[in-house]
């Protein structure tokens, strides 16, 4: 009576699909961009094992506070600071001929405190002494920090050395 037919459904040609996943895949790698690591360059002294600690007697007047509190709130000598008024106070403090070279940053932060408001400070007591370094090249040697030789970077390093001293709440 009926006769059944069966339908053939006919296969779809998948050959360019490889191509077209394979040229998709190379232009998101292309047009995306790279979100670079932030982190802070730090040298870390050696690890001795048989050394013990060195105390040192420094003068409270050579010795700037910068505390971070737990909502991110800078103090400089327990006075509020904005981070882009801290520049303008480390470049005051380190300049003077005084304290040039025997003065220490010390940094505290509470464990609760914000990573961000720690970062932030980080970048101006770098920027101040990167900004130090500038005009004392500029003073010197008639050219920006960045066109100096290595012997002249390291001597205008030894004339404003970074001495950050970090203390950590371990609550």
């Amino acid at each position: 009576m009926f006769k059944h037919r069966s339908h053939k459904i006919p296969a779809l040609n998948t050959t360019s699909t490889a191509d077209i996943s394979f040229m998709l895949l190379i232009f998101f790698l292309v047009t995306t961009s790279m979100d670079r690591d932030q982190g802070l360059m730090r040298q870390l002294p050696p690890l001795e094992d048989d050394k013990q600690e060195q105390l040192t007697d420094v003068s409270k007047d050579n010795v700037m506070m910068l505390e971070i509190n737990a909502e991110g709130q800078l103090k400089v000598n327990d006075s509020v600071c904005t981070p882009s008024g801290l520049r303008s106070q480390i470049v005051a403090f380190v300049g003077q001929e005084s304290k040039r070279t025997t003065h220490i940053l010390q940094v505290k932060t509470d464990p609760k405190s914000h990573y961000d408001a720690y970062f932030k400070m980080q970048n101006e007591i770098v920027a101040a002494y990167a900004q130090l370094r500038e005009q004392r090249a500029r003073t010197v040697y008639h050219k920006a920090y960045v066109h100096c030789t290595n012997e002249q970077r390291e001597a205008l390093q030894q004339y404003y050395p970074q001495r950050v001293a970090e203390e950590y709440d371990e609550n």
